[in-house]
């Protein structure tokens, strides 16, 4: 192949990502159509194109969201939120962050990944905030920080499709030093929005803050018992019995639709579908740009602006960045983990190529606080729909900006910890 295709890929993967943000169109499907036309002009096989279709990867993902899927719809993990702050608010109410993180992290690392619980998080958080006397902004923040913490599991669709790409580089598919990194710098994140916010200072009492959860029965009715059952049924199998984890949740969802747990119609459309296309859509354009050398092109362009102390620092804004404009699971990920193989050759061995997929993970991760985000639209929804009925106490338009600012607080928490050397100590451990 010719040393222009490789190039000439690399724009197409560009021109998808502006269709996509300009036109709300799916990534994916723009890199499918945009691969065809470069077949075409270049006269590379049809064949080359489809190898890029992940079939492993499609079946892992669509298992895993199928069945969270259910325990979604069967209102399952919204009742593990509830009893978990329910319990906490027992205890003390200066305790509600501590949960509110430890709740994002938890539902997000035993399986569904952030992208389903980033839903749940902030509508939960919302009207515990302005009960207990919170800055709802505070709240969300640190919830959706604690989904970003878990996100990289080795279980979760996010760990799946970093642990593949790397795979391919010939690299360690252990994700375990990424997953310590970004659940660092989500921590840092949480600390500085507590800190920022005063989360010590609480304007109401505790009985006040159980009032919204109170209002409901906080046990498990027989259907989400049986999908309790299934997910830990799911977690034993892929983590102690090394089952694959799509296969396993595919069976699972059966079996516990067969005693009518959920709507299996309802269960399938939760499945994100967009999300799918864009990560394997962008994967069959990779496949063209793998192919060509455009990924030694786009190794070359990012490590001419790095050296050694700054290499994970430029990965991180990049992918932050890039993330403000198109999915970091469908677009970020895909596009530059498979980088990191070549640009840490390029300082030998100092810089790990661990540490740069991490800085390109949590790049690509932590600026979905911003309120284009699906979780910093939801957080804006409810704060909007709480306020609905009394005097409006936070203004959404500033609100608005405020979630833009911790977008780039993210990039510079990306930033500072890339530069000062904490992601690589983390890998090197």
């Amino acid at each position: 192949m010719s040393a222009s295709l490789g190039i000439v890929s690399l724009i197409a993967l560009i021109a998808a990502i502006a269709v996509g943000c300009i036109w709300k169109s799916n990534v994916g499907i723009a890199s499918i159509g945009l691969a065809v036309i470069i077949s075409l002009m270049y006269g590379i096989k049809e064949k080359t194109i489809i190898e890029g279709f992940s079939g492993s990867l499609f079946v892992t993902m669509a298992g895993v969201t199928y069945l969270f899927g259910i325990l979604t719809q069967n209102g399952t993990l919204d009742k593990i939120a509830k009893i978990f702050v329910s319990l906490s608010l027992k205890r003390s109410i200066w305790f509600i962050p501590v949960v509110i993180y430890c709740l994002g992290f938890i539902l997000s690392a035993i399986g569904p990944g952030s992208i389903p619980i980033l839903a749940i998080i902030p509508v939960l958080a919302v009207p515990i905030a302005l009960s207990a006397g919170y800055s709802p902004i505070m709240l969300t923040v640190i919830g959706m920080s604690g989904c970003f913490g878990g996100r990289m599991a080795p279980i979760t669709p996010e760990g799946l499709l970093v642990a593949n790409l790397l795979t391919k580089q010939g690299l360690d598919g252990n994700i375990l030093p990424i997953w310590a990194c970004i659940f660092v710098s989500s921590l840092v994140m949480t600390v500085l929005a507590y800190v920022y916010y005063k989360g010590w200072k609480v304007e109401k009492l505790q009985a006040e803050a159980g009032a919204v959860l109170n209002q409901e029965i906080l046990r498990f009715n027989r259907n989400q018992i049986i999908s309790l059952v299934g997910l830990i049924l799911m977690i034993v199998c892929s983590l102690v019995l090394k089952r694959n984890v799509g296969l396993i949740s595919f069976l699972v969802g059966t079996i516990i639709l067969l005693f009518g747990v959920a709507d299996e119609s309802v269960c399938i459309r939760k499945i994100p579908w967009s999300v799918l296309m864009d990560v394997l859509g962008v994967g069959m354009l990779m496949n063209i740009i793998v192919e060509s050398g455009g990924i030694d092109t786009l190794t070359a362009a990012l490590s001419s602006v790095m050296n050694v102390h700054t290499a994970s620092a430029i990965m991180g804004l990049t992918g932050g960045i890039m993330s403000f404009f198109s999915s970091g699971l469908g677009v970020v990920f895909p596009t530059l983990v498979p980088t990191v193989s070549g640009i840490a050759a390029n300082f030998n061995g100092v810089v790990s190529p661990i540490e740069l997929a991490a800085a390109a993970v949590i790049g690509g991760t932590m600026t979905g606080i911003c309120p284009i985000s699906t979780a910093g639209a939801l957080s804006l929804g409810a704060l909007s729909s709480s306020q609905a009925n009394e005097e409006k106490k936070y203004d959404i338009n500033k609100v608005f900006v405020a979630y833009w600012i911790w977008a780039f607080v993210a990039l510079g928490i990306i930033f500072i910890l890339g530069v000062s050397g904490v992601f690589r100590l983390i890998c090197s451990i």
